[in-house]
């Protein structure tokens, strides 16, 4: 307890003050291998309170010494490195030398842009970019996508010779990315999401008072329309299911013992890939699968063993401890990667292709079908057999079979049935999950 409470506290002189270690990456660029500020108390609970916006600041210059250390661009990084030391003596005075000898070798805009974020006066793209994704509780593969995005404007930016700069994006140039960069490429759908992203990250820059008196740019931002279809084109309807033809296909194929046994796991309980692949032996009692790792909060459930799962169930828990994988073939997770599946869903991918599996109208770069076309053809046979007269479960079943959300109900509705009268009983869920059946010849 003691240890946190003087947490970045240092005593010194009769006073406690501010302390953090300066990693050895960028002692060079700092200059020294710790950063203090007095706190100029002796009362502990004082200094406490007192401290966090001096670790903040403290943090944020070690911060930008990393980005300086990481920028590809050589002015940039110059201009980074200057820039933690812009208030000592002399220091403007060779900014301003070092950015006339660039404007004589690259420019004009270019030096402007050099003086501009060394002297201060500009604060860099990413410069709260961190500190943004920690506040939002991005997932790995969330906070990858931010910034790439962030990634993108930089090198729109500096293309278009203006500073990597947040105060150096307008309305206009944030139109302009959009057109000329963002959406080069790229789908509607996933632009939007990239967009959004970026709108995020100057909103709350806003919020914390990084943008003061400065209006959002990509507030009310839209993207162009697409291109017309052609009468020639293809129709393309978008991400489906598995049509049972295709299920046979890939059943009957060899992918290997891992896969194959994966495919028939997710056709007959309509898990999500990484639902499956993050199942413990311990998750498969009692003749029920326990999910407790998934997208939403929803996902945590259990779903019964289908029948025509139990063989394979039995092998792949047989001997091991109760904390071993059921899928235990999957390579250990990296730091670099989030979900465990990675490798699984490349395989498949590779698999289905090679099983003739596939649909891009127009030559689309994504097919239309994936993994996740199991879930999406599970979901559409149990709809099917209750529309055929399977009895013993009803719609709201399903919801709590494969872990959906209900915000496209009446609230009212959703209320009573889920909030009120609580999750179906477990010989719903078993009638729902038996009432799927693969495709004749299929096993």
């Amino acid at each position: 307890m003691a240890g946190q409470q003087q947490q970045y506290l240092e005593w010194h002189g009769q006073q406690w003050r501010v302390r953090l270690k300066v990693p050895r990456a960028v002692r060079d660029l700092i200059g020294r291998g710790k950063l203090t500020h007095p706190l100029h108390t002796s009362d502990l609970k004082d200094a406490n309170a007192r401290k966090w916006p001096i670790v903040a600041r403290l943090k944020s210059v070690i911060a930008a010494a990393e980005k300086a250390l990481a920028s590809t661009d050589p002015l940039d990084a110059e201009a980074l490195r200057n820039r933690l030391h812009k208030d000592e003596q002399g220091t403007q005075d060779h900014i301003l030398d070092r950015a006339v000898q660039i404007e004589g070798t690259h420019g004009e805009d270019r030096a402007k842009a050099f003086y501009d974020l060394a002297s201060g006066r500009v604060t860099p793209l990413a410069d709260q970019a961190a500190a943004f994704a920690k506040h939002r509780g991005y997932r790995m593969k969330s906070e990858g996508d931010f910034m790439r995005a962030l990634g993108w404007l930089g090198d729109w930016l500096r293309d278009s010779s203006l500073p990597v700069a947040l105060e150096a994006v307008t309305r206009t140039h944030a139109g302009k990315f959009i057109g000329e960069s963002l959406t080069v490429g790229r789908s509607a759908q996933k632009a939007t999401a990239y967009l959004g992203f970026i709108r995020q990250y100057w909103a709350w820059l806003q919020d914390k008072g990084h943008l003061a008196n400065l209006e959002n740019p990509w507030a009310g931002q839209t993207l162009p329309a697409g291109p017309k279809r052609l009468r020639g084109a293809e129709q393309d309807t978008g991400k489906r299911p598995f049509t049972d033809a295709e299920v046979k296909t890939l059943l009957a194929g060899d992918g290997g013992p891992m896969l194959n046994d994966l495919m028939r796991v997710a056709a007959l309980s309509g898990m999500r890939i990484e639902e499956a692949c993050q199942l413990y032996v311990s998750d498969c009692a009692g003749d029920m699968f326990n999910i407790w790792a998934g997208k939403t909060d929803n996902a945590r459930r259990t779903v019964p063993i289908h029948s025509a799962l139990a063989g394979i169930v039995q092998r792949r828990t047989e001997g091991k401890a109760p904390g071993e994988y059921l899928f235990d073939e999957l390579p250990p997770l990296p730091p670099s990667r989030e979900t465990r599946s990675d490798p699984a869903a490349k395989r498949f991918t590779r698999f289905r292709r090679d099983m003739k599996v596939d649909e891009r109208p127009n030559e689309k770069a994504k097919s239309n079908v994936d993994f996740h076309s199991f879930r999406r053809w599970f979901i559409r046979k149990a709809r099917n057999a209750r529309l055929s007269g399977d009895t013993g479960f009803d719609e709201w079943t399903l919801t709590w079979v494969i872990g959906h959300t209900d915000s496209d109900r009446a609230k009212s509705l959703d209320l009573s049935q889920h909030g009120y009268a609580g999750q179906d009983p477990e010989k719903a869920k078993r009638a729902l999950v038996e009432a799927v059946k693969l495709p004749s010849g299929a096993s």
